[in-house]
């Protein structure tokens, strides 16, 4: 086949939404699956470029140099540049140093440098030069992300951006001549909150205390990393502690002019980072989801705008929110609205999402993200001014500008391209649209030639140009799509979908296509569909089992002709026309029928059945039933095993069939002739008879062309080989998609053969190929033409008829014709329900029940249709026959009724046992055997459940119960509240046991060591020293207590009044080293549990003591209730209870009163209850016979051996027979009535017993009673004293414990020390290590400066060299010329700056316009000089007098002294360079050695403050109230800033104190006793003087008094009753005559209202009047000020003046009238005042 030709590459279709940029100012270029295309914005064309290498991966162009570059997609990759348009390949990039499996990101600088970053497991930045195609340096990157984006300064290649989600670090490049060194430096990211976190410096920690311990004054330089114990590289990215905040995930990033760096956040975030200095600062921020700034809806946008564009709208405007649950129905329902006009509010500001994507602008940045909006945010002004606001259709995740910044690509996830224009807002111009998804299917359209389709996973028809590379339609179908084919006899696209239907798409007409049927086939979805050549059959296959067969015409409504039933899942489906058309089709299909079956298995069983014409014509015939399934025999099937799994089968001419082998990837042959078929019970093996080599990887497809002598194939691979059955050994093979992304998922040959379709599995893209036939090859090329017209022209006429037909057909819509019952359909479970309760009624009701025929759900298969239509029409046909049946199990029903009810009727002997009357014994049986089962699985299930339930118990009985030694229980008091709890105490492990041992024993050798040494030394200080004073010995006498020990106050606690004394413990001022602490917490764990066993024993003996007493109480509540029953009171006897937390043991055993439901009594049971009840009714009637004793006892006694007092008391007096009898007591006789008298003394003196009886028995209650009280009384009050001693032993265990907590502190921080001077250490070793390198560096950096020093030298040396030798090169011209000679040779050409040669609208857009890149700077000033050289070398600049051959010769000195002088110059500049980069290696060498000596110092430091903090102890004291003097804070006492003292010093200071006070408050007392009589006199004084006062006002008030006449009259009239009658006479008359008169006035205001009102109405009639005449004025008014108005501009000024004069006039008269008013007041004012004092006045005479 390679002979033939070879496959060239048209077109390919597909864009996910990669990288688009622009390499020119109007062409886009982005991937395409394994090629990379190229679109000219403005006229739309469209050219591929197949890629030579193994796919492509990461993309990016250079637009100043028009060049391009990827990576492959495979181990060790390779990177491609290209230049564009002529592709001529500029290099190929590939060293040991670069990626060896994927590169993530590449970059082009402005000039000839390439920046990569590899993925995994290198991770190393990578720097080129791509036009020398070497490698300029390379560095690993410290957690590197795995994923990220690698970015470099346009304005300076040296600079270099890393960015992932959680990483950012800054790169540069220094050279060093030809060797380049490249440092980095990472970014400490900010929160999401936008608060940037403080940097914590592991060299110069900050000082901080590692715990806290009150009291400590040691301060130490401690980290995070050392308080989490981490020690390493991973130190130095510790991020502890609950108030670490969540950094900020970032998107997305671009350079600015000046270098720094803008960068998008996920949430919203925008930043700016100076890469230099590496300093962040957020520009914009979001708080509670939105912006910290106000911000605005957008306002409506008129109808028929394609975006929503809101210009000069501030970031400091709100922002509406933005739902995400109701997004993509409120997106149709904007567009809708939009499209009317209507006003809608779309989002504007940033929100998260909104910086997925930034590219800088001169007008600002603009931004675009997941919300489908492009922004624009100006950065010139500080607020974030957003000035653009421009909405497309998708989530964008590309932006590009075009080389001269007037354009901007914007690229979506849903394969479109857009084109921005800024200086048109709102002009968003679609570019591409070719909705990108995988591809789940692909097939050329009828005939083939002109149009082919595909369709995407989410159901998407698209119909491609094959001639013109371009989509033509597209359809939705709505659902999620797993298969597509054409039928070659109609335009009619069959899609298979994931829920097993399968839709018929009419493609008749390109611009209306429709969806015309769809069939339920399916229980899953439909992988497989394949047509035959000539359209006759459409085959479909799942993993349900069934391969159905279908008539694709649209005239026979796409019937479906049977269906026959393959086992597994169908892996791949082949249909083969063979010989003439009248000799029908024959079907292949393969499938794993293994129970494990995995997605996308191997076949490992072959099925092949044929399906004649006549079976076509009439499939009824082959039907096994009337469910339509084709009979083994019908259609020939035959099964075969294969012996390799393989992928893809594929029926040949001649029985043969082509599959992919799994293993070995070959391509296989088998004969299905030589080998026959049996069914599936006897199937045989069927062996491949030939191997081919094909592919790379397992699985693929393999198909037939048109013509049936083509055969192609695909693989995961990548490769699509096409190969003649004639030659299959030879093939051509082209790699269409990458194996990366899966390779080649479907492929198709045109029926003209001209052309191969491939899809890709996972990229998306459709590619076009086309034959380029040889020489050779086109005689054979022109046959399979000639066939394919031959075939179109045959087919052409039923295309046709057809075509016809479909467009006849009504499009489908998924809208179904419901009922219009309320009540939604029922379920399952409902029916059944219904149909048993129909059936209940039927039987009672003694009718015929008919069970309904179902009838098949609203989707249902149509097999299941078929199965049941199949059931109706047996229903039907035995109809008769079941009602017949019916009727006689009804009359039997009946006669076996009646014989029942005739049995119950019967004696008892007489009756039949029910089950004798049942008939099917065999059901009830199963029946029975069937709930048995039910019954014993569900008991398996509960005693399993049980079996938990008791394993959970019993592990928690053991842990919590059966380990303690002592349990945990509480003794209540009897009549008060207190409640005490014992300590629940584990036994001892014998871990614990031997430590205490161990560690006593360590004690007890420290202890006489400790007395060993102290006795050689008291004999040394003996010898040397006094005795002790008096003031030493009471100090050390306080300090010890007896026999030497410690004071409590010094111990810190009370444990030894508690039993926690021990004498091995530590003293708290020698807890020095680690292991004494820890020993010490040993002994004081072992204190604490000894404190509370005997705490427990005082538990103990009040718990039995609190027992004792209620067994008393019980005793004596036995005779306290038969005295209340003797003495009949209702009164019930105090009878006190455990409680259950008295018995936590009760609590372990469940009573049978707390089962709240019936007990289950098994049969076994039930029979052990009922023997033990007959036992015990037969001892109760052995006991009811004869017995003498008792009997004996009852005749001769009374039934009692003993009669008690209160037994005769309560027996009464029996009364005389003649009493008895009622006799009267006249009628007695003497002996009776000395008989009554005899039984009124006995009753007498039984009364009296009886009385005192009650009284000894109250006597004897009362007492009982005061003994149960005095009892539980005592028991409270000891219950309370434990309850002290519980109180005291929890305050002794805390202080135990506090002093635990404050040692295993100080052991954490000692460990935390540790953990701080290893990472010292290893800090020092990495920077030794580091200075070692640089060192080498620097030595390295030295001699090549030094070696390039003497180049240049010498260089410049030759040009020296060269100007010297000028006259002695130019001896030969006259001395007159060779100074003007020498002029022009030493003449230089002025090369101008280079500036960017732009128009002004670039120049106004693209913010590096002033800033071009420095290779474009370097090639213009070579370009200029030497044009400039070439025009002095003009003959126009020739001297006079110099002869041509001397200005040649002289042109040649010059051009060789210029190109030197370059030369000398290019060399100081690299040298200048060289030398920074010296001066950077020395200070990297300093700085190293700097943070050695830090290093150092703080490890020296480190070990002061380590032995600062051993020795440096926190002690605990107990001291009395009385005896702290420190105030307490908020909480606790704060001890940091006091000194602890002896108490005899604040004894001898408060004697002195009290010494000094007595004396200053006798002086008080004197001073107070003298201030005393002065008061008293004062007082005294006081008190005279207000006596003389009221003395003087009440004689005024008596001389002052007058004397009215009404007192005279009333002093001097005795008879005041008769005055006060008088008086009141007078008042009555005055109230009368007040009272008429005040009737008459109010006469006279009714009538002076009533004048009022008609004088209103009146007025209001003028005021009418007046209304209208004001109008009338207004408008006479308006009218003369309007004239007034008109006339201003022709009034003389003169007038004008006049005017202003009078108002100044009368304004100056104004003033001066109010300043003569405020005179005239002050004169008034100074006149009153004047005559006041000269008003006379009466003076009081004192007296």
């Amino acid at each position: 086949m390679d002979a033939m030709g070879t496959l060239e590459l048209q077109w390919a279709q597909g864009y996910n939404g990669t990288s688009a940029q622009y390499i020119n100012a109007k062409t886009l270029v982005h991937a395409c699956g394994s090629n990379v295309k190229f679109i000219d914005t403005e006229t739309k064309q469209e050219t591929v470029f197949p890629t030579p290498g193994e796919g492509v991966g990461p993309l990016t162009v250079n637009s100043n140099f028009g060049v391009f570059g990827f990576s492959e997609l495979c181990p060790q990759p390779r990177i491609f540049v290209f230049q564009y348009p002529n592709f001529l390949q500029q290099a190929v990039l590939k060293d040991e140093k670069g990626a060896q499996l994927e590169y993530l990101s590449i970059s082009f600088s402005a000039g000839y440098h390439l920046a990569t970053y590899s993925g995994v497991p290198d991770h190393s930045i990578a720097v080129w030069n791509w036009h020398e195609g070497t490698l300029l340096c390379s560095q690993s990157v410290s957690y590197p992300p795995p994923q990220a984006s690698l970015t470099v300064s346009p304005t300076n290649w040296r600079q270099l951006c890393l960015l992932g989600e959680k990483h950012l670090s800054v790169w540069h490049v220094e050279q060093c001549n030809k060797t380049s060194l490249i440092l980095s430096t990472n970014v400490n990211l900010p929160a999401e909150d936008g608060t940037l976190p403080e940097h914590e410096n592991l060299n110069d920690a900050p000082i901080r205390r590692p715990v806290h311990i009150t009291g400590a004054n040691t301060e130490i330089k401690m980290t995070r990393a050392a308080i989490a114990g981490v020690v390493g590289e991973n130190a130095e990215n510790l991020d502890v502690g609950e108030d670490v905040k969540p950094r900020v995930k970032l998107m997305s990033q671009c350079w600015s002019p000046g270098g720094d760096i803008y960068v998008g956040c996920a949430g919203g975030q925008l930043m700016k980072i100076e890469a230099d200095t590496q300093k962040v600062k957020i520009l914009l921020k979001l708080e509670m989801g939105l912006l910290s700034r106000e911000s605005s809806a957008i306002l409506p946008q008129p109808a028929g705008s394609l975006e929503s564009l809101h210009r000069g709208a501030s970031l400091t405007e709100g922002i509406p929110e933005e739902p995400d649950a109701e997004e993509s129905q409120q997106e149709v329902a904007e567009e809708t609205k939009l499209q009317r006009g209507d006003s809608v509010f779309l989002p504007e500001g940033l929100r998260e999402g909104s910086l997925n994507c930034i590219t800088l602008h001169k007008n600002g940045l603009y931004a675009g993200g997941e919300d489908g909006t492009l922004r624009l945010i100006s950065l010139a002004s500080k607020d974030g001014h957003l000035s653009d606001v421009c909405r497309v259709s998708s989530p964008i995740t590309s932006l590009g500008f075009s080389a001269d910044y007037q354009h901007l690509a914007v690229g979506t996830s849903r394969g479109s391209v857009h084109i921005y224009d800024p200086s048109a807002p709102g002009s968003a111009t679609d570019l591409l649209d070719v909705h990108f998804g995988n591809m789940v299917g692909l097939a050329p359209l009828g005939p083939g030639t002109k149009h082919c389709v595909t369709c995407r996973e989410d159901g998407e028809v698209q119909v491609w140009s094959v001639e013109e590379p371009s989509l033509v339609t597209c359809i939705p179908i709505g659902v999620q799509a797993t298969s597509l084919v054409c039928s070659p006899s109609t335009e009619v696209a069959a899609v298979g979908t994931k829920s097993g239907h399968v839709y018929f798409v009419d493609l008749s007409n390109l611009q209306s296509p429709r969806i015309i049927y769809r069939h339920h086939m399916h229980q899953g979805p439909v992988l497989h569909l394949m047509h035959d050549r000539e359209g006759k059959v459409l085959v479909t296959g799942s993993d349900d089992g069934y391969v159905f067969v279908m008539d694709p015409r649209p005239s026979t409504e796409f019937k479906i002709l049977g269906y026959i039933a393959v086992a597994g899942e169908i892996s791949s489906v082949s249909v083969l026309n063979e010989g003439n058309s009248g000799s029908g089709v024959k079907v292949v299909v393969t499938s794993d029928p293994s129970p494990q079956t995995r997605p996308q298995a191997p076949a490992t069983q072959l099925v092949k059945f044929d399906l004649s014409d006549a079976v076509l014509k009439d499939p009824t015939s082959v039907h096994g039933s009337t469910r339509c399934d084709f009979t083994d025999e019908g259609v020939q099937k035959q099964t075969w095993k294969l012996s390799v799994p393989c992928h893809g089968a594929c029926l040949a001419p001649g029985g043969l069939v082509y599959a992919l082998a799994h293993h070995n990837k070959r391509l296989q042959r088998f004969n299905l002739v030589q080998t026959k078929g049996e069914n599936e019970e006897n199937n045989y093996t069927l062996q491949p008879d030939e191997e081919y080599l094909s592919h790379q990887l397992p699985g693929g497809s393999v198909m037939l062309s048109t013509h049936q002598q083509w055969l192609a194939s695909c693989s995961p691979d990548g490769r699509v080989a096409v190969r003649t059955l004639q030659q299959i050994e030879r093939w051509s093979e082209v790699v269409a998609h990458s194996f990366a992304t899966g390779g080649v998922g479907w492929m198709r040959i045109s029926t003209d053969m001209q052309y191969l379709f491939t899809i890709g599995r996972k990229d998306g893209t459709l590619t076009c190929y086309k034959w380029n036939f040889s020489p050779a090859g086109k005689t054979e090329a022109s046959e399979a033409m000639e066939f394919a017209r031959g075939h179109n022209t045959k087919m052409h006429s039923l295309r046709r008829l057809e075509g016809a037909s479909a467009a006849t057909m009504p499009e489908w819509s998924i809208v179904k014709t419901v009922s219009h019952s309320d009540s939604r359909p029922d379920s399952a479970t409902q029916w059944e329900e219904k149909l048993k309760n129909r059936k209940e009624e039927a039987v009672s009701k003694d009718e015929i029940f008919t069970t309904p025929t179902p009838t098949p759900a609203s989707d249902a298969t149509w097999l299941e249709s078929k199965i049941q239509q199949a059931i109706r029409l047996e229903s039907q046909q035995y109809s008769d026959l079941k009602k017949e049946l019916r009727s006689q199990i009804r009359d039997m029903r009946r006669t076996i009724h009646s014989m029942m009810a005739e049995n119950a009727e019967r004696p008892d002997i007489e009756k039949l046992d029910r089950s004798e009357f049942n008939l099917d014994t065999a059901e009830q049986k199963r029946m029975q055997a069937d709930a048995d089962d039910r019954v014993a699985a569900l008991r398996e299930e509960l005693e399993f459940k049980m079996l938990a339930l008791q394993y959970l118990r019993d592990l928690i009985k053991r842990e919590c119960w059966d380990s303690m030694k002592v349990k945990g229980r509480n003794v209540l008091a009897f009549h008060t509240n207190t409640d005490v709890s014992n300590y629940p105490l584990r036994e001892r492990t014998k871990q614990e046991a031997d430590e205490v041992a161990r560690v006593t024993r360590i004690r007890k050798i420290e202890i006489a060591e400790l007395a060993a040494r102290k006795d050689v030394v008291e004999v040394t200080t003996k010898a040397s020293t006094g005795p002790k004073t008096t003031q030493e010995e009471e100090l050390l006498d306080d300090d010890e207590g007896a026999e030497g020990k410690e004071a409590p106050s010094v111990t810190g606690s009370l444990a030894e009044g508690y039993g926690g004394d021990n004498e091995y413990y530590y003293s708290q001022f020698d807890l020095h080293t680690r292991e004494q602490k820890i020993n010490q917490v040993v002994l004081l764990k072992d204190a604490i549990y000894r404190m509370k066993e005997a705490f427990n024993k005082q538990f103990e003996s009040v718990a039995q003591m609190k027992q004792q007493e209620m067994v008393r109480i019980k005793e004596r509540n036995a005779r306290i209730t038969k005295i209340l029953d003797d003495l009949d009171l209702a009164e019930a006897a105090w009878l006190p209870a455990l409680t259950i937390d008295e018995q936590p043991e009760k609590l372990l055993v469940v009573e049978d009163s707390e089962v709240q439901v019936e007990k289950y009594v098994s049969p076994e049971e039930q029979k052990v209850i009922e023997q033990q009840k007959k036992k015990e009714e037969e001892r109760r009637l052995k006991e009811q016979g004869d017995n003498a004793r008792e009997r004996g006892l009852i005749d001769m006694m009374g039934g009692v051996l003993e009669v008690k007092k209160e037994d005769e008391l309560k027996q009464d007096i029996p009364k005389p027979t003649f009493m008895a009898d009622g006799k009267l007591e006249t009628e007695w006789t003497e002996e009776e009535k000395k008989a009554a008298v005899d039984y009124e003394k006995k009753v007498k003196e039984l009364a009296e017993e009886r009385e005192k009886y009650r009284k000894n028995l109250e006597a004897e209650l009362k007492k009982l009673q005061t003994q149960n009280a005095e009892g539980s009384a005592s028991f409270d009050e000891a219950l309370g004293q434990l309850f002290k001693r519980k109180v005291k032993t929890e305050m002794v265990i805390n202080q135990e414990e506090l002093k635990i907590v404050r040692l295993e502190l100080l052991i954490l921080a000692e460990e935390e020390l540790a953990c701080r001077e290893e990472e010292l250490y290893r800090l020092l070793d990495v920077k030794k290590a580091a200075k070692v390198e640089a060192a080498a560096r620097l030595q390295e950096a030295r001699g090549a400066v030094e070696h390039f020093r003497e180049e240049y030298e010498n260089i410049v040396a030759e040009d020296k060299v060269m100007d010297r030798a000028f006259k002695k090169d130019f001896a030969d011209v006259p001395a007159h010329l060779q100074d003007p000679l020498y002029r022009a040779f030493k003449r230089r050409p002025r090369v101008q700056r280079f500036r960017t040669q732009l128009d002004p609208a670039t120049a106004a857009a693209n913010p590096f316009a002033d800033r071009p890149p420095s290779a474009r700077v370097s090639l213009h000033s070579t370009q200029s000089l030497y044009t400039a050289l070439d025009e002095f070398d003009g003959p126009v600049n020739i001297p006079d007098g110099i002869e041509p051959y001397v200005w040649q010769r002289l042109c040649e000195a010059r051009r060789n002294k210029v190109e030197k002088e370059q030369q000398v110059k290019q060399k100081a500049l690299t040298l200048a360079e060289m030398n920074a980069f010296l001066q950077k290696r020395t200070e990297e060498d300093d700085r190293l050695m700097d943070d050695i000596d830090d290093l150092i110092t703080l490890q020296n430091k480190l070990r002061e403050d380590k032995m600062r903090w051993i020795l440096n102890l926190e002690v605990q004291f107990l001291l009395k109230q009385g005896q702290v003097e420190v105030d307490s804070g908020p909480f606790i006492h704060d001890y940091s800033d006091s000194i602890l003292l002896h108490r005899g010093v604040i004894e001898d200071l408060n004697s002195n104190i009290k010494t000094l006070g007595d004396a200053k408050l006798q002086i008080m007392v004197e001073s107070k006793d003298f201030r005393k009589g002065i008061h008293q006199l004062e007082w005294e004084r006081r008190r005279m003087q207000m006596q003389k006062s009221d003395l003087d006002t009440k004689a005024r008030d008596i001389q002052m008094f007058r004397m009215t006449k009404d007192l005279q009259v009333y002093l001097g009239d005795e008879d005041h009753s008769a005055m006060t009658a008088h008086q009141i006479s007078v008042l009555e008359q005055t109230i009368a005559s007040q009272t008429k008169n005040h009737e008459k006035r109010v006469e006279e205001y009714e009538n002076q209202l009533k004048e009022l009102k008609r004088t209103i109405r009146r007025m209001e009639e003028q005021n009418r009047g007046l209304d209208r005449e004001l109008e009338e004025l207004n408008v006479s008014v308006f009218e003369r000020k309007h004239i007034n108005e008109v006339n201003a501009d022709v009034r003389s000024d003169a007038a004008a003046e006049k005017r202003m004069a009078d108002i100044v006039q009368r304004r100056k008269l104004v003033d001066l009238a109010k300043a003569q008013a405020q005179e005239v007041a002050v004169l008034r004012a100074e006149v009153e005042r004047l005559r006041m004092r000269t008003f006379p006045a009466l003076v009081q005479v004192e007296h």
